[in-house]
Formats: C-alpha cells, sequence, structure tokens
C-alpha cells in the first residue's frame, strides 16, 4: 500500500519544484556549473563546495523521474525519448537547486520541528483518502511503518529526513510569498486581462513572396549603420580541438558472453521486478464542470462490462486516453510506482478478470480491467543481455577514449607551443582535428552539441594554450584557443546575410502594409476589400488583453489595436512582421465588471504573490549558480545515459 505514499510524496515534492523552478527539459543549461569527474569517482554526483550530492541520491532521483515519464508518455516511452530530453543532467539539476534552497532556508533560520514532521507524516493520505498511518486515528505503530517504508525501499531514517526537506521547502515558499507586495493596481490590472474580452474580425495579408529589386547592398549596409544596436556581439572565440570519438572506438571494443554474465552477476539485484499488472482500462476525462458526467458515464461503462460487453470494444468507442484507445484500452505492463496512485491502489488490489470501478484521478474517471497479475521475479539473463553488452561496450569506449586523450595531452605538454600542424599530425582513426566557429559563452558548437564545460574551458583558455581533456557527448575534447574577437559591432561582412534578411522582411510588411491601407481606403469595410484582395474575414472566439488572438498570435500591436478602439470601429492595418499586415474590426468588448473583481480580488491577489515569489526564488537560484563553482560527476550521467 505504501506505493501510495511515494507517489504522494513525489508528487508533491515535484508540484514544488513547478512552482519554483523551470526546469530546462532538453538542454542543459550553463548557469556557472564546472564540471570535474576525469577520475571516475563514483560516489558523488554533483558538489558545491562542502556540498556533496551522493550518486546513491542521484540514482533514486533519476528512477523516480523516469517511472514518471514512463507514466506520462505511456506506449510513447523510449530510451531515445529519454535522451532527447536529457534526463540525467535535467534530474541532477533540480537537486542542486534543492541544496541551494535548503541553504537558503538554514541562512534565513527556518526549521521544521519534530511535531511538524509528525504532523505531515500523520496526515499522508492513500487513493481513497485514507491515513496512511492511522488506523481509526491512531497510528499503525513501529513495525508496521517500518514493514510499509521497506516495501519502497525506503528506512524510516531516509523517509523522515525526506519529509523534513518537504516541509523545510513548503516554508521557504511560504516565505517568500508572505515578504511580496501586490498592489491593487497589479491586481486590477490582471483581473482585466483575464476578464475583459474583445472579439473581432480581420483579415490577414501575407506579405508579397518578392520584392521588386530585393535588397541592395548599400541599403543594406545603411539598414546595419542605422541599427547598429541589433547586430552587438559579446567575445566570441575560435579553436582547433583534437576529438577523441567514442564512436569510432566503439566498434572495435567487444565484450564477450562471460563478461555480460559476470555483469549480470555482480548487478543481480538491480534485474529484481517486484509484483507486476497487466491492465486495460478506459478513461472518461474530466474537470470541475463536467466531473458529474463523466462518472455516470464510467457507473454506466461498468454495468455494460458486468452484462457481458466486451472491455477492448467498448475502449475504442469511448475511451479519451489517445495512448491506449486504438489498443481497445489495454496498458503496458507496470509495476507499484508507475501509475498514479489511485489507478495503481486499484489495479493492485484487483483479482485478474475483475472489473474496478470508476476510480478517479487526475485524469478523470477510470474503469479498470484487471488481465494478470505478474508476480516478483528476476528477470533472465536472455532478457537484459542485449543492454548489458551496449552499456559496457559505452563504458569501455568511453574509459578507452580518456586513456587516448590522456596519452594526447602528455605528448602535447612536451610540445612548448604547439602548432595546428603539430596538432593535425596527431590524429588518427579515432582521433580528428577539428576547428569551431567563432562561438560566445552561449553558442553550441557545431558537431559537439550542448555542452557547459565546452564553452566554460574555452573561455577559460589563454591564446595558443592547449585544454587537459573535456568530456562531451561525442567523446574527450583537447581545445586549443585560435583567436578572440572582443565585444562590439561585427563587420558588416560577416552579418551581411542577416542583415539582409532582415531588411527584407522589415520591406515585404511595409508592402503589405500599404497594400492592405489603400484596399481598405478604396473599398470600405473588410468585407470589400477581401473580396478585392482574395482574402478571407476571419471570426475566431473572443480573446482577453493578454492574447493571444486566435490565428493571430499574442502580438502587442495587435491586442492594443483590439481593445484601443470602440465596437464597430475598423482599425490598422497593423504590421506582422513576416506575417504581412492584418486589419480588423471591433465586433464587440466585454466591460470591466466590478463587482465580479471585488469577489475575486484577494483570490488573484494571493496568486500574484505566488508568482512574483517564483520570479524571486528562481532569480535567488540563477545568483547562486553563478557565483558558486559547481562540479559535475560526468562519469556518473555518461553512466546512466549508457543504460538508456
Amino acid at each position: 500500500m505504501l506505493t501510495t505514499l511515494r507517489q504522494n510524496f513525489h508528487n508533491l515534492k515535484w508540484i514544488l519544484w513547478a512552482v519554483i523552478i523551470v526546469f530546462v527539459l532538453f538542454v542543459f543549461v550553463d548557469w556557472g556549473m564546472g564540471s570535474a569527474g576525469r577520475g571516475g569517482d563514483p560516489t558523488w554526483a554533483a558538489r558545491m563546495g562542502s556540498t556533496t550530492i551522493p550518486v546513491a541520491e542521484f540514482q533514486r532521483e533519476y528512477r523516480d523521474a523516469e517511472d514518471r515519464y514512463r507514466q506520462l508518455y505511456g506506449k510513447n516511452f523510449s530510451p531515445e525519448l529519454l535522451k532527447m530530453m536529457n534526463l540525467p543532467d535535467q534530474v541532477l539539476n533540480g537537486l542542486i537547486d534543492r541544496r541551494i534552497l535548503r541553504e537558503e532556508a538554514d541562512r534565513l533560520k527556518l526549521q521544521v520541528t519534530d511535531a511538524e514532521l509528525t504532523a505531515k507524516i500523520l496526515a499522508f493520505k492513500d487513493g481513497q483518502g485514507r491515513p496512511l498511518f492511522l488506523r481509526d486515528g491512531i497510528f499503525v505503530g513501529e513495525a508496521a511503518y517500518k514493514r510499509m517504508l521497506a516495501s519502497i525501499g525506503r528506512t524510516p531514517e531516509a523517509f523522515e529526513a525526506e519529509t523534513r526537506d518537504q516541509v523545510l521547502l513548503e516554508k521557504l515558499n511560504r516565505f517568500y510569498t508572505e515578504s511580496v507586495f501586490v498592489g491593487d493596481a497589479e491586481v486590477e490590472e490582471d483581473f482585466a486581462s483575464r476578464n475583459v474580452k474583445a472579439r473581432i474580425e480581420y483579415v490577414l495579408l501575407p506579405p508579397p513572396a518578392a520584392l521588386p529589386g530585393g535588397v541592395t547592398d548599400a541599403e543594406a549596409e545603411a539598414y546595419f549603420k542605422g541599427n547598429p544596436a541589433g547586430y552587438l556581439q559579446g567575445e566570441k572565440r575560435k579553436a582547433k580541438y583534437l576529438l577523441v570519438e567514442t564512436g569510432k572506438i566503439r566498434a572495435s571494443i567487444q565484450v564477450t558472453d562471460a563478461d555480460i554474465q559476470k555483469d549480470y552477476n555482480a548487478n543481480a539485484d538491480s534485474y529484481r521486478k517486484g509484483e507486476q499488472v497487466k491492465a486495460r482500462h478506459i478513461l472518461y476525462r474530466s474537470d470541475a464542470a463536467t466531473d458529474a458526467a463523466a462518472r455516470a458515464k464510467a457507473e454506466a461503462a461498468v454495468k455494460k462490462l458486468k452484462a457481458g460487453a466486451d472491455f477492448a470494444t467498448l475502449a475504442k468507442a469511448e475511451s479519451d486516453d489517445p495512448g491506449s484507445k486504438a489498443n481497445g484500452g489495454e496498458l503496458p505492463v507496470f509495476g507499484r510506482g508507475q501509475m498514479v496512485k489511485e489507478f495503481e491502489d486499484a489495479a493492485f488490489a484487483a483479482e485478474p478478470n475483475q472489473i474496478v470501478g470508476p476510480v478517479k484521478s487526475a485524469f478523470g474517471w477510470h474503469v479498470i480491467r484487471v488481465e494478470e497479475k505478474i508476480p516478483p521475479r528476476v528477470q533472465p539473463l536472455f532478457e537484459v543481455a542485449p543492454a548489458i553488452r551496449a552499456r559496457l561496450q559505452e563504458s569501455r569506449a568511453a574509459e578507452e577514449a580518456k586513456r587516448v586523450a590522456r596519452d594526447l595531452s602528455d605528448r602535447i605538454a612536451k610540445i612548448s607551443r604547439p602548432s595546428d600542424d603539430d596538432l593535425r599530425k596527431l590524429a588518427t582513426g579515432v582521433v580528428t582535428f577539428n576547428e569551431t566557429e567563432y562561438l560566445s559563452r552561449s553558442d553550441v558548437a557545431a558537431g559537439i552539441g550542448p555542452n557547459p564545460e565546452f564553452s566554460s574551458v574555452l573561455f577559460a583558455l589563454k591564446p595558443g594554450e592547449v585544454s587537459p581533456p573535456v568530456s562531451t557527448s561525442r567523446g574527450e575534447v583537447l581545445l586549443k584557443l585560435v583567436d578572440t574577437r572582443k565585444p562590439g559591432l561585427p563587420p558588416f561582412a560577416e552579418v551581411k546575410a542577416r542583415v539582409v534578411a532582415d531588411l527584407t522582411k522589415k520591406k515585404q510588411e511595409e508592402a503589405a502594409v500599404l497594400t492592405l491601407k489603400q484596399a481598405l481606403a478604396k473599398d470600405g469595410s473588410l468585407e470589400a476589400t477581401a473580396k478585392d484582395l482574395k482574402l478571407t474575414v476571419e471570426k475566431p472566439e473572443a480573446f482577453g488583453k493578454a492574447g493571444p488572438v486566435p490565428g493571430l498570435g499574442a502580438q502587442k500591436a495587435v491586442l492594443d489595436a483590439a481593445f484601443g478602439g470602440n465596437a464597430g470601429e475598423t482599425v490598422g492595418p497593423v504590421g506582422l512582421g513576416e506575417r504581412g499586415a492584418v486589419a480588423l474590426r471591433i465586433v464587440e468588448k466585454t466591460p470591466f465588471d466590478k463587482a465580479a473583481f471585488e469577489v475575486q480580488k484577494e483570490r488573484l491577489r494571493e496568486s500574484l504573490r505566488t508568482q512574483k515569489a517564483s520570479r524571486l526564488m528562481q532569480a535567488l537560484l540563477q545568483q547562486q549558480r553563478a557565483e558558486r563553482k559547481i562540479e559535475i560527476n560526468r562519469e556518473v550521467l555518461r553512466r546512466f545515459d549508457a543504460r538508456t
């Protein structure tokens, strides 16, 4: 039953992070983050001064995150998806942020008393709203408590430490929320952006496909000189580098059956699978307005199924789950901790072929049929051998790449001022000689990909200096700085193509605005203008002051035009950049409802305070990351990448 607790704990924890941290899901952001781990120390994942994030903690968080994404994406979940998401870096960033916030809480002398911790633990509930650790209002007892925690791989000490952290961070969040001020004017503006709406009709004229005469070099250069701010650049650096390619080494790595057997034996515990369930379900999605109707549909479905209706047929006809609907509601086999807690509790409590439900979750109402209960087991060698072989090949190739890179580094160190030719002569079948473009600190080097350490090392080098090996997704890199371009305005020739493109778009927009303006003046109405220019009068749904306007987006100029005029007025044309120009007629505007505002005023104020607190905490994280030396054990992250 305590898997429910784990879901509760992680759901609450991640809701908190959603309030205070904006994760970068697919790329690793360089906020002053260094790198380490060339020695391959397996005990730590990250370090900030005296603060260490152990590998065991990172591994647990990674497994939880992987389970969440597996549940979210269903049959679309794959190792390739995890690689795209850069999940190891994403998880480690979350742990680093948590350490920073915990230290901030300590600085503010925020504490969690034993009484607060106890109250939090005793407040945990299962999917049916029943207390997890209370029976008839009384604590279940120490032995039962320990058994329940052991079932999810937690000791009382670890679980209580995690829960204490959760309460501490909730206190920190409240502290920031209570420290910000939101005035009446801000609340009124927010209310208006949500509730004051406009309805318009419009015609959109795309820009001309080509400009007569195009853009001359003289025009482009004049535009460049007249708009220098748009082309200013920070410092840029250029490097040449040797790349020891792990992929080329991997092809030569041999992994024997004996190697696989040895690794399997050494990691036997990781191949143990707990109890699993094979099930189908029918989902009736709901929100506050449709909850009762969705539940009624689910109850009707249960009656049909118990009367003999075919589950797969009914799921195909009625389910709102696009991931399983086409397969008759069939779900991938799942273990504990992979589904939302309400669904999981119901499925694991049911017997094979039993119809269960309706079961309420955050997604709506579920009707479930358990098809098979799979007892705990150990995955056999043949089932996991391909993954073990790939992992061993990857790790051995990475180690060999490091060995080759260390050897290259030692050889280069014996050359007083290594020239480009000296480096080029070191190229082999697995070592290539390469050159970057001019790169800013935030640019991604072609052929390397997002890599904070690569950029950090490049901008720390002195002219002609060759770096120690740097780990990248393609292998080990030794960088030599060959040129530096100071901040400022680049030569026109270097950005000419960009300037020409910008000026072309500007001229196209101006041409569209002029054509539409002339047509409106001649025709006098949107309908006549649309007919004249062979356009369509679009009639989108109403929208708020913050937008977006259906079909046009949330451009400020369009929103200002829509809310700045009176009902019945035609306004524009408004330039839309590369989309051309738009003219619109204001059909109606809803007035500011003072009575409704007074009812919602304090709730909106609290929401705005929460948003401000979130921005403050995010700023704190960015500042702390910029000021600290954060070491990342890339070897640990590489191992987790290899597992996917």
